[in-house]
């Protein structure tokens, strides 16, 4: 299921594993849905909007950089560069 955001990017709802760094620190996640501007990932660590991230999407291996616009309570919205 696809839903079209603010933005105009096609949101793909996804569960896919994902490895992301913020501050230095690694963490390991899934992804909830995903489009070419940005993604939310689940997780239930605490973070701050306007923290820099680089995340591993496990298939197909993509890696993408950006920043953390958005805080829900079980997870993270992010824009990417």
């Amino acid at each position: 299921m696809s839903t079209k955001d603010k933005r105009g990017c096609v949101r793909i709802s996804i569960s896919r594993g994902a490895d992301f760094v913020v501050k230095g620190r690694a963490y390991r996640s899934s992804i909830e849905n995903y489009c070419n501007s940005g993604a939310f990932i689940k997780t239930k660590e605490r973070f701050s909007e306007g923290q820099d991230i680089s995340m591993t999407m496990e298939t197909p291996g993509e890696k993408r950089t950006g920043r953390i616009t958005r805080i829900a309570h079980h997870g993270i919205g992010v824009e990417f560069n």
